[in-house]
């Protein structure tokens, strides 16, 4: 199927971040290695210069125009329900390797994504070159002051749940979640009485092949906030463009608003949400991901 040109330049244009991780990671080895000083000033004052930026309308429209979602054979968004225009939470999965159905859905109007802040890890986020990117489309931290600051003011906000471990678990022809351990959302949620949003990305896990040996030590790297996945696919470090991207939101859930709420206030509407997300899968799995079972970590 030929792709509008527009959509080819953007996939390839978003390469120049993968280049910058690239670069980031092999300046870093200078710098543990070396220890040269002309490095270790390059790499602090880029940092801190990354800091000085924050969100670009300019750059935004320069990243939507190329609409990068056009790449795939399909690209769809799909509500179960209107969701709420305010103090909500969309948590994403699966993470694959880009987290496309997060962030490249972005600013697409008259759906949830139309005003959703997307937080990403403050690691993402400070690595040289490649943060900046991310910082000027408008993704921020997901620590906890910022978590705080955005759900005081009922922001909707969008975060990748399963984190690194998430993408580590990434296997072709799979869908895989690691949300079992994950329960710090849940707490945040329950303080602003916030209302969560399970939401899954058909397709994100066929972007890449994936190596999935050694899981057990590539998790344990994650602890460290290093990278446990290697990936690729017939154009390298360009995803698959012969698969369809349907990124479901499934049923609100309600939360209570509890100002210091407890283990088993986590716990049981930790429960809640898992169920939900069986609930989004179980209903869209037949139709854009049929005999393929959510395996839960």
């Amino acid at each position: 199927m030929a792709k509008p040109l527009n959509a080819v330049l953007g996939t390839f244009f978003f390469q120049f971040w993968i280049l910058f991780m690239g670069l980031a990671g092999y300046m870093f080895y200078r710098l543990i290695a070396y220890r040269e000083s002309w490095n270790i000033a390059l790499f602090v004052v880029t940092m801190i210069l990354q800091l000085k930026y924050g969100k670009s309308e300019a750059f935004i429209k320069f990243q939507l125009w190329f609409n990068i979602m056009e790449w795939f054979d399909k690209r769809e968004i799909v509500e179960m329900e209107k969701p709420k225009k305010n103090n909500s939470m969309f948590c994403f999965h699966p993470h694959g390797i880009y987290s496309m159905g997060m962030v490249h859905n972005l600013y697409t109007k008259n759906t949830f994504f139309e005003n959703l802040i997307v937080l990403s890890s403050r690691f993402a986020l400070s690595i040289p070159f490649s943060g900046l990117l991310l910082t000027l489309f408008g993704l921020e931290g997901v620590h906890p002051e910022n978590l705080t600051k955005l759900l005081k003011k009922g922001s909707n906000v969008g975060i990748m749940v399963g984190g690194f471990e998430e993408a580590t678990l990434t296997k072709y022809g799979e869908n895989r979640v690691y949300i079992k351990e994950r329960k710090g959302f849940i707490k945040y949620a329950l303080r602003y009485g916030t209302t969560i949003y399970p939401v899954f990305t058909f397709g994100e896990n066929n972007m890449f092949y994936t190596y999935n040996g050694f899981q057990s030590l590539r998790l344990w790297l994650n602890k460290f906030k290093l990278i446990g996945t290697i990936y690729w696919s017939r154009f390298f470090t360009v995803p698959e463009p012969n698969i369809e991207m349907i990124t479901v939101c499934g049923k609100g859930i309600e939360l209570p608003k509890i100002e210091n709420p407890s283990k088993e206030d986590v716990d049981k509407y930790h429960q809640i949400y898992i169920q939900g997300l069986k609930e989004l899968y179980d209903t869209y799995a037949p139709k854009y991901a049929p005999k393929v079972p959510l395996q839960i970590y």
